[in-house]
């Protein structure tokens, strides 16, 4: 079992090389630069935010680019929903046009802006600014993305590998599978944010530590996009509903 995991690797490396160098130079801004410009880096419609929204776009003229060869519907609906995260990540170019927000969406968004993942059912604080605890967090955008991208690189790989009553289902569909070679760094970039704010030193500035959720949100979006390039490059081979390990 060691050894086809090893050759799956060995297929992927560069993928995972570019992902690895990603999330080192990303987070390593923590270890090089100073307060302020680390603080800047994460505003809103500043250097992480734009590269999470240029990698969702990028990603979704991907997925629809193996949509219209392979004509499954998968693509498709993956490419809507990153569409939908990239123009949600910059508030469909609110700030950057200077339209209005509409008087029902600003009454119910926590930062009165025109999207939907800061209406406040969504958002990960309250009007008052206070966070969300028990329940009310199954529903935040932030906790349902980190669910998707730990099922769609990790835990789908494994069942369609591993479990063959699931296995069987997967294969029917034609559900387009990550290796989880690319995909288990996902995991891996949440344990890296993870330590990153356990060790940030106290008594920084609040975008001092903002920066490190937006790195995160980036890097998804980062291996979502290098996901799709590997789609992209094997669209020829009989990727759909098969894990890579079956066809390597």
């Amino acid at each position: 079992m060691l050894k086809v995991y090893l050759k799956e690797l060995s297929i992927t490396k560069r993928y995972t090389v570019i992902i690895a160098l990603g999330i080192i130079f990303s987070y390593s801004v923590y270890l090089f630069l100073k307060e302020d410009i680390i603080s800047d880096l994460g505003k809103e419609d500043h250097f992480f935010e734009w590269l999470t929204a240029i990698s969702f776009f990028m990603a979704t003229v991907v997925y629809l680019k193996i949509f219209f060869v392979k004509r499954n519907i998968f693509y498709l609906l993956l490419a809507i929903v990153f569409f939908v995260g990239g123009g949600e990540e910059i508030s469909w170019g609110q700030r950057l046009i200077g339209f209005v927000t509409p008087a029902e969406v600003k009454n119910s968004n926590v930062q009165q802006e025109f999207n939907i993942h800061n209406l406040d059912v969504f958002n990960t604080e309250n009007f008052n600014h206070s966070r969300k605890h028990g329940l009310q967090r199954l529903i935040e955008i932030n906790f349902l993305f980190r669910i998707f991208c730990m099922s769609f690189g990790i835990l789908l790989p494994l069942v369609a590998f591993h479990i063959a009553f699931t296995k069987k289902y997967i294969s029917q569909l034609k559900i387009p599978i990550p290796p989880i070679s690319i995909g288990g760094f996902f995991m891996v970039s949440w344990l890296a944010y993870y330590f990153i704010v356990r060790h940030l030193p106290l008594g920084k500035q609040e975008e001092y530590y903002y920066t490190s959720g937006e790195i995160f949100e980036f890097l998804c979006s980062f291996i979502i996009l290098i996901i799709g390039i590997y789609f992209y490059q094997h669209k020829d081979d009989p990727i759909e509903g098969k894990d890579i390990k079956e066809y390597i």
